[in-house]
């Protein structure tokens, strides 16, 4: 046998990466798949021959826990307590009574029924010039919102989640806007975070004026959600991605660069959403970790689900960022060359960042056989101490901050901190979102 004909014996036809499309119904998303990564691309309902599971539903823990060490989806079980409004509201809310400095860069909010006698007592008090958003509790893209001063216009037995209108929104133009930033979570045991440094800004179509009775139902002022300004006849759509700074909805970064012309402090801005980022999801982090480890307990690489979330924030007319709601399942419509080109974008570096590749599925295909093979031989189940365990994550986590570090794209790291000073601020925040999940689960985290 000649040399040649071993080099080809050696040669490893590594394997298809498969993408299963069946549940998403966003075309960007078969695009990039196809187009720019080269997958194959199924839909099918029933199939489990793939490599990465894109939904545009919530996971449920049964389904992580049927799936393989190189098999990833793009949620994580038990994201509703951040992606539902009631929820998210609830956990706040408990984290700002610990913590009322840290923890005040959202609305006073109330869960309906359930938090009926608190509400009343603040409209009695201090609230009693306040006007309230109401929001149903399962709504989304605007429906069903609406603004009041008095709690007669609100049904006791409906599920509503209230919170304080923020009435002195910062504004460009005389317009009221807001972020949606993209934020990946790659991990959840530990937490691994990223933001993505484009997103959108979304401008609301009329002037905005202070909320009064007469223009309480022109939520085409009050609200910036694109669902409902689009269909206003002042509604401009961004037709050129070379000017991303035109329309109604533009690229976050022309909106920064716009303000930093006008000296405002963009770093210092940036910092404090991070900082949100980081708080709210230390705040559901136990909440993750719990489904993720009962589902995949002998998982190490913490790397079996991601989740790209998007935040939505507004400024007060003190320029200080204010989180209103987060989206599990945030819109990747592409009704303008603006979203085709920043949602394509976000999501090959969504997916290059998770490390899908052929060399990885190769490898831990690999190490699972061989895995299967020293069962075999010893006819029992290798048992891992504690020690050799927590040897195993540091290596993994150590090779995959290396190539996170490599393939970023359009991404920031921003926990981890870099600095240890950074993450230790954070720790108070996971122990004690750890004593409300055991105060309400009876699990120990």
């Amino acid at each position: 046998m000649s040399d040649s004909e071993t080099e080809q014996q050696k040669k490893v036809v590594l394997p298809q990466i498969i993408m299963n499309v069946y549940d998403t119904q966003y075309q960007v998303v078969r695009y990039v798949g196809q187009e720019i990564l080269k997958w194959k691309l199924i839909a099918e309902p029933e199939s489990w021959e793939w490599d990465v599971y894109w939904t545009d539903s919530g996971v449920q823990a049964e389904m992580l826990s049927r799936m393989k060490q190189h098999q990833k989806v793009n949620h994580f079980p038990g994201m509703y307590i951040l992606a539902r409004k009631n929820n998210l509201g609830k956990q706040l809310t408990k984290m700002r009574r610990r913590f009322p400095k840290e923890f005040k860069f959202f609305p006073f909010t109330w869960m309906l029924p359930s938090d009926a006698q608190d509400l009343r007592e603040y409209m009695k008090g201090k609230g009693r010039d306040e006007t309230l958003i109401v929001k149903p509790e399962a709504s989304c893209q605007g429906r069903g919102i609406f603004l009041t001063k008095s709690l007669e216009f609100i049904s006791p037995t409906e599920r509503y989640v209230v919170q304080k209108y923020l009435g002195n929104p910062f504004l460009i133009d005389g317009l009221k806007f807001d972020f949606r930033i993209y934020v990946l979570v790659a991990g959840c045991d530990p937490l691994r975070i990223f933001v993505y440094t484009e997103g959108l800004a979304r401008f609301a179509t009329e002037k905005y004026l202070p909320p009064h009775p007469s223009n309480f139902d022109d939520l085409c002022m009050h609200l910036t959600n694109y669902a409902i300004n689009k269909n206003n006849e002042n509604f401009i759509f961004n037709e050129d991605v070379q000017r991303m700074d035109i329309g109604h909805k533009r690229s976050m970064s022309s909106v920064f660069e716009k303000l930093k012309q006008e000296g405002r402090d963009i770093d210092q801005l940036w910092m404090e959403i991070k900082q949100i980022i980081i708080k709210t999801l230390c705040s559901a982090q136990p909440f993750l970790k719990h489904q993720y480890t009962t589902s995949q307990p002998n998982n190490l690489m913490n790397n079996m689900c991601f989740e790209i979330l998007g935040f939505d924030i507004i400024l007060d007319s003190s320029f200080s960022p204010i989180l209103l709601e987060i989206n599990h399942s945030p819109s990747f419509t592409t009704d303008s060359p603006l979203d085709q080109y920043i949602k394509a974008n976000l999501i090959e570096d969504t997916l290059v960042l998770m490390n899908v590749n052929r060399e990885e599925k190769y490898r831990l295909i690999q190490e699972k056989h061989q895995e299967m093979q020293k069962r075999i031989l010893t006819g029992r189940n290798i048992r891992m101490t504690q020690e050799d365990r927590k040897a195993i994550v540091e290596q993994y986590q150590l090779i995959r901050d290396a190539y996170e570090d490599e393939h970023l794209g359009g991404y920031e790291k921003i926990y981890p901190c870099d600095e240890e000073y950074e993450t230790d601020y954070y720790t108070q925040f996971l122990n004690y979102s750890s004593d409300i999940f055991e105060e309400s689960t009876g699990y120990r985290c």
